[in-house]
């Protein structure tokens, strides 16, 4: 079973996409997927050229145009815009009403100079008049108006320092193994053409979508290795420190590495990859699978050590301990099954991989464990000799200050619980993603190269005449939205081939005429020239057509067969790495209806997002509800007593409380990946209420200071080798799994704290009370 199981596992791959985590039935992500099938790869590297000689900035760029193009992996590099192309043609991208506006402006100012016999003068003319909104006779903002959308040469930052040039793959739709070979040869070319060459403080900067991807895979495989390495080798040292033997460690960690080969066998069978979050389970499974054995080892040890045989000691670790294994391995891991009903993936396949996972080690731990121990003593490689003074049961005495215990976990717990609803969302994602030294360096360097956002959402209609329904509707919002606006532009193929031209042809003659004829012949100099600047705007004689429009801007608008597609690119006013204003952004334009009734929805990565937060803050307190529910339901079952099942999830919610507290104390913010801890803390804080009370009920009243001599230092191993395990993400790249790490600890110090005090003495003080009203007998709440 463990040679199949590891060699399943050994095919599992790690998809960090976050359209990943969603179900296919979002919009979101139907209209993703649509986009990729129309348009295709969409993702490109970028290599980012910084010198301050602009010269030779230009030689390089064109020197590597040509070199990178023969890579068999670069299918096309894109670094300069077709100026005199929107030059000749920019009045053509205005409305005809603008048009009429821009001739009634420069009219007025030619009557305001007449009127003052004065020359036309471009101080006049292009210089303040009219406040901008008054009357719309301020040619300063028309001349803005016109020459704001022209490109630059090349694809340059405000100081002329940074060119950029965006490589495009030779294969559509690249994975992750092209995008690195790519990159690569890219690499390749580069160092033989030899930048410095060129100029001697030449440097290159490699980003883009392309490299985030590659850079983000492998900092979370690098992860996944070292937080492994570090969380077995901190769980085995600390068993060892706690047991002083090395065969029981051994032994231990052979079992349960044998149950998580079947259980990521079975993850392969099942789910067939890991996402971002669920990539990191190893470590966690280790931590907390572990806990089984060791309640069973220590039952074992602790029975032969008591002088009973092996048979003897057998019996107790597997029939009385693992009772409690049972119940514990039950509510634990039906805590995470229960996520697995939910939408959000990020949940449901982590609820079922450590759901299988902890059943699995349950049944390892339950029928492996003790066959191995049987051997070991068989094989003389483990020998337990009896403890002189060591006894199965301890002697009848009160546990000392209960009452002030449990009044001071009162207090303790009114005042975190109300910290906890102080505890805030990060909704900024920039503080949540993988950020590599080299991406910030890019990211850096080229400040203000694109300022159009690389991040449109984009709709894709079935038919020319709905995208021109879907930019007037988008308009609208624009509009419409003067509150909380979140929509900057709409592009779309009218937006490349502007419809009326030859009507607006015949006002731009109508204009050049009057400018012709009225200003030419009184300016003079300086003047003249910026005229003649005009001039060269309303030389446009003849229409444009799609096949005349520069190659490498047909290519967003064009389908995979170079077609002109019907898209609609939506562009943002406000910041998407924030989660509000990607929600709000989504909420403008994720869905849009047009006056003809029919809904399209757009497609973009910041929208997958927005749905992500919001089925968080949707489903995470329901996760959290469910859990505990069933976990009540299976306490309920098991020791047949509302009361009981009562007692033992006290750890559990007393501690969930108290870790929200603190998370407010220590700064915390929520975030979607450690909401993922407040499910697991339900299930993992659970073990140790159970293990304590099936104990409890196994000794009888006034027997807690044994209980927690015993089984608390059970609790206390199992909760510090979870510990151990959650550690292992602290030295995580990632933002968000650090996160989880951090909040982990957090909840299972103040489960544990609960379970070890609070727990006894809520026990204590009920059982004074049943006394003080003459109750007596066995402690069995049934």
């Amino acid at each position: 079973m463990t040679g199949v199981g590891a060699w399943f596992a050994s095919k599992l791959k790690i998809d960090t996409d976050l359209a990943a985590l969603l179900p296919d039935s979002f919009h979101s992500v139907q209209a993703l997927k649509r986009m990729e099938g129309e348009v295709g790869g969409t993702s490109q590297l970028r290599v980012a050229l910084r010198s301050d000689d602009l010269d030779a900035l230009v030689r390089l760029a064109d020197h590597l145009a040509v070199a990178l193009t023969e890579s068999e992996y670069v299918g096309s590099v894109d670094y300069q815009n077709d100026v005199d192309f929107y030059q000749r043609h920019a009045l053509l991208f205005l409305d005809t009403e603008e048009l009429d506006s821009l001739y009634d402006a420069v009219e007025r100012a030619i009557e305001k100079e007449k009127q003052d016999y004065n020359p036309l003068m471009v101080d006049d003319l292009f210089g303040p008049t009219t406040p901008v909104g008054e009357d719309g006779n301020d040619l300063d903002a028309w001349e803005e108006r016109y020459t704001s959308e022209l490109p630059t040469h090349h694809y340059l930052n405000e100081d002329s320092t940074v060119l950029v040039l965006s490589l495009n793959p030779a294969q559509e739709g690249a994975n992750i193994g092209y995008g690195r070979r790519m990159l690569a040869d890219v690499r390749r070319v580069m160092d033989q053409v030899q930048p410095r060459s060129f100029a001697p403080d030449m440097e290159v900067f490699f980003g883009g979508n392309v490299k985030n991807r590659i850079d983000e895979l492998e900092a979370i495989s690098a992860d996944v290795l070292g937080t492994a390495g570090l969380g077995v080798t901190g769980v085995f040292l600390l068993l060892v420190a706690f047991y002083r033997r090395f065969v029981v460690p051994v032994l231990l960690t052979v079992t349960l590495l044998m149950s998580l080969a079947w259980t990521f066998g079975l993850t392969f069978l099942l789910i067939g990859q890991l996402n971002t979050i669920t990539a990191f389970l190893f470590v966690v499974l280790f931590g907390m699978g572990i806990d089984v054995g060791i309640h069973g080892a220590s039952r074992y040890l602790e029975s032969r050590q008591a002088g009973l045989d092996p048979e003897g000691a057998l019996h107790r670790m597997v029939c009385m301990t693992g009772a409690a294994q049972a119940t514990a391995a039950a509510t634990t891991s039906a805590a995470f099954f229960i996520l697995m009903f939910l939408d959000f993936r990020g949940f449901s396949e982590l609820g079922l991989i450590v759901g299988v996972g902890l059943i699995l080690s349950w049944f390892a731990m339950v029928i492996v464990l003790p066959a191995m121990f049987v051997a070991a003593e068989k094989m003389g490689l483990m020998q337990v000799k009896p403890v002189p003074g060591r006894t199965l049961s301890g002697d009848s005495q009160p546990l000392l200050g209960a009452p002030g215990i449990v009044a001071a976990a009162g207090v303790a717990t009114l005042v975190l619980t109300y910290l906890f609803t102080q505890v805030s969302f990060q909704y900024d994602f920039t503080n949540l993603r993988i950020i590599t030294k080299e991406r910030e360096e890019y990211a850096r360097v080229t400040t203000g190269v694109f300022n159009r956002s690389e991040s449109p959402a984009i709709v894709i209609a079935d038919t020319p005449e709905e995208v021109e329904e879907l930019v007037e509707t988008v308009e609208e919002i624009i509009r419409a939205d003067t509150v909380s606006p979140t929509v900057a532009s709409v592009r779309s193929l009218l937006s490349v081939v502007p419809a009326d031209q030859e009507e607006k042809i015949a006002r731009i003659r109508e204009l050049r005429a009057l400018v012709e004829e009225e200003a030419l012949d009184v300016v003079e100099g300086k003047d003249r020239e910026r005229v003649e600047a005009l001039l060269a705007f309303l030389a446009v004689d003849e229409p444009f057509g799609w096949d005349d429009f520069p190659l490498k801007d047909r290519g967003q608008f064009s389908n995979r067969k170079g077609e002109p597609g019907n898209f609609v690119l939506i562009y943002p006013s406000v910041a998407l790495r924030d989660g509000r204003n990607a929600m709000a952004f989504r909420d403008d334009i994720g869905t849009i209806v047009t006056p003809s009734g029919k809904a399209h929805h757009a497609g973009s990565s910041n929208l997958i997002v927005a749905d992500m937060l919001t089925m968080i803050g949707r489903e995470g307190p329901i996760a959290a509800v469910m859990a505990l529910s069933m976990v009540f339901l299976i306490l309920f079952l098991d020791f047949r007593s509302v009361r009981a099942a009562l007692f033992v999830m006290t750890p559990v919610v007393v501690g969930v409380l108290w870790m929200g507290g603190f998370m407010k104390l220590f700064g915390m913010q929520l975030n979607f990946f450690n909401v993922v801890v407040f499910p697991s803390i339900i299930g993992i804080g659970d073990d140790a209420g159970v293990h304590i009370y099936h104990r409890y009920m196994e000794e009888g009243r006034r027997s807690l200071p044994f209980v927690m001599r015993r089984t608390g230092l059970a609790v206390t191993l199992t909760t510090a080798t979870t510990m151990v395990g959650y550690a292992g993400l602290l030295g995580a790249h990632h933002p968000g799994l650090q996160s989880i790490g951090y909040l982990a600890l957090i909840g299972l110090t103040t489960t544990l704290v609960t379970a070890y005090f609070v727990l006894p003495a809520l026990l204590e003080v009920f059982d004074r009370r049943r006394s003080a009203l003459g109750g007596g007998g066995e402690v069995r709440y049934r």
